[in-house]
């Protein structure tokens, strides 16, 4: 129940990390520029990674086990963690892709 709470708690105060950045960056513009920023937040803050060394089985958000097997780990091991960062971000370039061809299209 524990770890669903925390898993709850971290949605929470990733959608609140979310809005405050969508409001931050309202007026930017380039569009292209804005919606940039924004899917890359959501790409860092929503992927999901394996925990690493000594929590088999449990998940982490990817940017918070990078940093600790990082730094924070005498032998730790990033690849990991950053391997499902680089598919986040990879998601949302598909996604900006997605809407540039969108709005580029819709105004022809």
């Amino acid at each position: 129940m524990g770890y669903a709470i925390a898993w709850l708690v971290w949605v929470s105060a990733a959608a609140l990390v979310m809005a405050g950045v969508l409001f931050l960056t309202r007026g930017w513009r380039p569009p292209l520029l804005r919606d940039l920023v924004r899917l890359f937040v959501a790409g860092t803050l929503l992927v999901p990674s394996a925990a690493g060394s000594g929590a088999e089985g449990f998940y982490a958000p990817a940017w918070i086990v990078f940093f600790f097997e990082s730094f924070l780990q005498a032998e730790g091991d990033p690849v990991p963690a950053m391997m499902s960062l680089v598919v986040g971000w990879a998601l949302a370039l598909a996604v900006l892709i997605g809407l540039t061809a969108v709005r580029f299209f819709r105004h022809r």
